[in-house]
């Protein structure tokens, strides 16, 4: 896949920012029509303008050309309204299915260690993990089945991949890696082909998934978006060709699901809308759709 360079994505970037700019102000013409007034808006007036700039960006975001970068791309306009857009590769996470689902304890363990968690911990984790999505009643030596569920006063595991990441946190001691890491959620998903994109991964992941150090993960992740092809990759890396070969098919440089969030602001109202979409470059399909 052609890469654009630095000037077009900017140029690009400019006329996708020209036409939020036009739906802007097409949404402020539409409710001066309706007689509101926009500097003595109501509560419920100053959220609705706030949702309908946040939808504004969402469009903006899902535009093939948005930069996918995971930094907030910013944008004041007239009348106090105020948009932050956030792209990013949801391949840049952990598919936790994917990992489950194939096997493979050894990234979860290594991301595990690297968040603190002791061997003994990140082994009962992985055993938790997979005696809930696996069926049947047998048990791992550190895991859970549904008699160690009832004890613990929860419903029985379903024995099913995972339907979200939120579903994580029903593993019995799953705690041992939320009590270490608030933000967890945000290095896992359930969508994509489980290959890692590197342009907006971070650190943590890299580390698990490419076995490398903090210092090569952190060269990797600041290259981001800028890195050309895996033979890039692989020099930042430090790895030959034949050493590269095994990790180089686990790897991707941009992939076709993505989140967008979209926050707007409308004086004391906030509204974000936080979008995963999948694309093949023609269409896309909404996988999920959230506002608060």
């Amino acid at each position: 896949m052609k890469r654009l360079d630095s000037r077009s994505r900017g140029l690009a970037l400019l006329l996708v920012m020209w036409a939020l700019f036009i739906m802007t102000f097409a949404i402020m013409g539409l409710l001066s029509l309706l007689k509101v007034d926009i500097g003595n808006a109501s509560g419920m007036e100053r959220v609705a303008l706030a949702s309908s700039l946040a939808f504004a960006g969402v469009t903006m975001g899902r535009n093939a050309d948005f930069p996918v970068t995971g930094k907030p791309e910013k944008q004041a306009f007239p009348d106090g309204g105020r948009l932050e857009v956030i792209a990013i590769s949801e391949n840049s996470k952990l598919n936790v299915n994917h990992l489950l689902g194939s096997g493979d304890r050894d990234t979860l363990r290594a991301l595990f260690r690297i968040w603190g968690l002791r061997d003994v911990e990140a082994d009962t984790v992985l055993d938790c993990l997979l005696d809930y999505v696996e069926p049947g009643g047998n048990r791992r030596p550190n895991g859970a089945k549904a008699p160690q569920y009832r004890a613990a006063g929860r419903a029985a595991p379903p024995g099913r991949l995972f339907l979200s990441i939120d579903e994580m946190a029903s593993v019995l001691n799953f705690e041992l890696v939320s009590n270490l890491k608030e933000n967890w959620r945000e290095y896992f998903t359930i969508y994509g082909d489980g290959t890692l994109d590197l342009t907006t991964a971070s650190p943590d992941v890299i580390r698990a998934v490419c076995r490398v150090g903090e210092s090569s993960a952190r060269a990797i992740q600041q290259g981001g978006s800028g890195l050309q092809d895996m033979d890039a990759v692989r020099m930042v890396m430090g790895l030959t060709e034949k050493e590269f070969e095994t990790l180089q098919g686990q790897l991707s440089l941009g992939g076709k699901v993505r989140r967008v969030r979209s926050t707007g602001f409308f004086a004391q109202a906030k509204r974000t809308i936080e979008v995963i979409y999948q694309t093949d470059g023609s269409t896309a399909a909404i996988l999920e759709w959230r506002e608060w």
